[in-house]
Formats: C-alpha cells, structure tokens, sequence
C-alpha cells in the first residue's frame, strides 16, 4: 500500500508519469476523466495513511484499504468492464481480507468520538458554504463569468482543506493506541505490585530500576514487564522479571499486549541471557556498550596502575573527609536536608533524566533497603554522595545517582573516587562482593583489537573515537578502568527496520540525551565526579 500511494501520488503530481503510468492509475478509484488527477492525488494521501495503520496492526486502517480497494474493482467494471486489473485487484482484495487477525489493533472511544464530531462539523461547514454561495449567486445575479472566478477561488480551497481534513481524521484514528491513564493511587498499587515481584525474582544489576515513576507494569504470571509508552514506541527497562521458567510465556503475551494497542518494541540495556528470546520474536540486537562491575574483595589500590586513584583518596583523607553510609528510607532529617539541598543545586536541569539505569528519586518511603554512601568534610557539610540499589545477581550492589558538590570553590578533587573506593570496602568488610558502577557506551568497538573486528567495526570505530573526544564516551570507559572492573555487555533491542529512526529519537529523549543518541544519563552522571 505505501509502494502504491507514493507512485499515485507522484503519478498525480508530475505531468509526464501522469501520461505513461497507467497501470497505477488503474489501480485507484478514478472519479471522472476531468476530476482524476485531484481523485487520485486524494486516495493516494488516504492510502498513505492507512499503509501506516496496516503496518501497526490498525483493524480500520485494514477496513479502509479492503474498501478502498473495493470500490476500485466495482470502478474498473463499470467503466469499462476492466476485467483484467478489476480481476487483480479483486485477488488482492481477497487476500488482504483474509488475513483479519494480523489487524487487531482498534481505535479508542475517545479518537471515534473525536472523528464523529469533526466529521459532522466539518459536513456542515460545506454545506453551509455551498448553500450560502448559492445564495449569494442567486440574490446578487450573479454573471457566469463571476461565478466561474469565485469557484477558481473556492475550489481548491476546499479541496485542500479536505485533504487536511482526511490526513487529520486518518492520522489520529490510526495512531498506536494510547496506554490506560491509571489514577495516582492505582499506579503506586500497581508499582508497588512490581516491587514485590522484584523483591522474590530481581537479580540483575538493573532490575531495581522497574520501579521507577515513569513506567508502568505489565504483570502475567509470577513475572512483571516495565515499560513507557512514548510516541507509539514501548521502551522496555529492564528485561522481564520473574521466575526463569517463565521467561519465553512472559514475553510472548507482552509482545500479544503491545501488538495490541499498535506498539513498536524497544528494550533498552538487555542482557545477553534474554537475547534468544528477543531474537526468536523477531526483534533485532544491537550492541550498546558494557557495564563495569567492581569485585570488592579483590579490589586494592596498590600497585602502579592504581597510583592516581591512591593519590585522590589519600588527598581525600588528608583533607578530614568521611564516608559514612545510611539506609535513605531511615535517615537522619538534618542529614537528608543537606543531601536534598546539595543535590538539587549539582543537578544539571529542572528534573532527574534517565530512564534505563536510575531510579530518579531520593528518601521515598517506601524505597526501602537501599544504600546511600555519603562524603563530608570535617565540619559535616556533604560534598558527596552515591545512591546505590540492590542488586542480587552481584552479590553488592548498582550505581543509582551520584552528586558532586559544585557551588563551592576550592573543593579537593576526587571526592568521588574517595567515595568509590569506601564503598567497595564497605561491601567488602560486609561479606559482599559486587559493585556495579557506570555504563560504558560502545567501549568494545572504541578500544576492541582492529585485527579482531568485523568491517563494520572497523568502518565505525573512528567516526566513534572522533566523537567521544567531545562528548565523554571514553571518559566513562577510561573512569570505570581506575577500579579494575569486569565489564558486562548490553544491548538495546529493536523492531524493524523502518521502525528504527522512531524508536531512536524516542529512546534518546527517554535517556535525556543532549549530546548523542542513547548515551543519555550515562553520560550526565560521571560529567563531574572525578
């Protein structure tokens, strides 16, 4: 259908195809000989439209092409009778009718209601119009000449205004639904559902973050899927959690849900045990980069390639600075003040950005079990701090937020380091062992052996280096490396091809990129922290 509407539509507008390409014009609705090209250029913006709802799944995109295609047919008999295209199209009018179950996605109550009432507006604004022109020629008597003018005037205004008209109605009946608007005390219900899903099931270094205010949930089973519907696109963070036996079911009946309501599917930082089920489905893997996961029993600072950061943490000592570590949800109230205070003053923005590895929130109550380790200088002012969750699959622990004090001069630097390090102590001393810390955008590609990489690495390995010269991409990388971390691959997970511009621009405005496409928050939390 899109192949068709474009070829219409140019075969509408450009004089000589308009001569030499019959057979399109054969296979749309022609009104007449003097009104075809308008007819023509009319049906191809409808079918234009509705190859983007059959390609979602639209049932009344579906409807709207079967009739299109229809009227074609009768068309083609009686004006001729056309026996041969009449029959081609009737072949595939038939097939397109057949196949009614890949067509399940229906229009709300609200979009129908809207195309009613604009619908019967806009009917009424024409027959108001062709009743008062009517009028006005017959009160003013009008010449033939005047009226053949007006009508040079108002024809094609109206025809415009109709092709405005019908791309609106079509456009916003055969959008991707919109997700069920939950009230606030449903939505924490449901969160709070979740939480206790992620509370028996969460393992993964990112599975905390399910939890976080801009997603909902979708629950089958022992197992809960969290998502963000924007722009027709569900992103998809952090992969589906719940009982391992259940993982294929899980994501067959969301993949169910999301054909649904006309949904394009993107999981942002997959792990690489999900990647069969996600490429069974269909979808597409794209690597993305590694995060570094800190082994807090074997973590030391001596030796030479540990020296700057045994330099930052001695500095760090020598100026009196401690770190001490609190449980959010039970802190002290002068201490939280300060932590509030220091952090809405560092924080780049109005509001929290990120999406896929932050929870976006401090000292909520119910966010239980938490680890918040804080760095103060020794008259107690906060300097610094890192927010950590729970993350079971490490033994330890995963990198949520951390902050830097900025409205002071003079600051010693490495308060970050400092922290770090007294972190993987502190886990160490407790008998835990991992630390996730910050994510590494392509990090194989910027650093892997050229001798060992495919063509395309080897294609996109320099734009990548040019690039992360301005923008931090191997800052992460070159940060994460002081702690001696093993690195753990992720992916991003996408639909079909021409589905993957969309899904891009959504999945960087979900990360809050400001530099490049899907770096997003992984960039912004270790701009200061050094």
């Amino acid at each position: 259908m899109l192949v068709l509407a474009v070829l219409s539509l140019l075969s509408a507008a450009i004089e000589p195809l308009w001569e030499r390409m019959g057979l399109v014009r054969t296979l749309v609705p022609e009104l007449a000989v003097h009104t075809a090209r308008p007819a023509l250029a009319l049906v191809s913006v409808v079918l234009l439209l509705t190859a983007r709802g059959l390609r979602r799944g639209n049932r009344l995109a579906w409807l709207g092409t079967l009739a299109t295609l229809a009227a074609s047919v009768a068309i083609h008999l009686a004006k001729g009778p056309d026996l041969v295209p009449a029959l081609v199209i009737a072949v595939g009018t038939v097939w397109l009718g057949a196949q009614r179950d890949a067509f399940p996605v229906l229009p709300t109550r609200r979009a129908v209601r809207w195309a009613v009432t604009w619908t019967v507006a806009v009917v009424v604004l024409l027959v108001v119009l062709v009743v008062g022109l009517t009028v006005w020629a017959v009160s003013t008597d009008a010449s033939d000449a005047q009226i053949e003018r007006l009508g040079r005037i108002v024809v094609p205004v109206t025809y415009a205004l109709v092709v405005v008209f019908v791309a609106a109605l079509l456009w916003s009946l055969l959008s991707p639904r919109r997700p069920r608007r939950l009230s606030p005390q449903d939505h924490h219900d449901e969160r709070e559902r979740a939480r206790l899903v992620v509370q028996e099931h969460g393992t993964g270094t990112l599975d905390y973050f399910a939890l976080r205010d801009d997603k909902d949930w979708f629950f089958t089973g022992s197992s809960v899927v969290a998502h963000s519907v924007r722009g027709g696109v569900c992103l998809v963070s952090p992969d589906p959690i719940g009982p391992p036996e259940e993982r294929g079911i899980v994501w067959a009946e969301f993949l169910d849900f999301a054909d649904d309501f006309g949904w394009s599917v993107t999981v942002i930082g997959a792990a690489a045990d999900w990647l069969p089920h996600y490429e069974a489905s269909g979808l597409r893997t794209v690597y993305l980069g590694d995060e570094a996961i800190v082994d807090c029993p074997t973590f030391s600072l001596e030796g030479r390639s540990h020296k700057s950061l045994r330099q930052a943490v001695n500095r760090i000592a020598r100026a009196g600075y401690t770190t001490t570590f609190h449980d959010p949800s039970a802190i002290e109230p002068a201490l939280r003040a300060q932590i509030e205070a220091m952090s809405d003053e560092s924080r780049h923005g109005e509001t929290e950005r990120g999406f896929s590895m932050t929870l976006s929130r401090l000292f909520q109550p119910e966010d239980t079990g938490l680890l918040l380790s804080v760095t103060r200088d020794p008259a107690g002012r906060v300097d610094a701090f890192c927010q950590w969750v729970p993350a079971a699959a490490i033994g330890g622990w995963s990198l949520d937020v951390m902050r830097r004090r900025t409205d002071v001069e003079g600051l010693p630097n490495g308060l970050i380091d400092a922290n770090i390090v007294a972190t993987i102590a502190h886990l160490a001393d407790s008998g835990l062992r991992g630390l996730g810390l910050n994510f590494a955008m392509m990090r194989e590609v910027l650093e892997g052996d050229p001798q060992d990489s495919s063509r395309i690495e080897t294609l996109t390995r320099p734009i990548l280096q040019r690039l992360s010269q301005g923008t931090q991409m191997g800052t992460l990388s070159t940060f994460n490396e002081k702690f001696d971390p093993g690195w753990v691959p992720r992916y991003v997970i996408l639909d079909s091809v021409e589905l993957v511009a969309t899904q891009a621009l959504v999945l960087a405005g979900a990360e809050g990129v400001t530099e490049i496409p899907v770096i997003g928050r992984f960039l912004g939390n270790i701009g200061s922290a050094p």
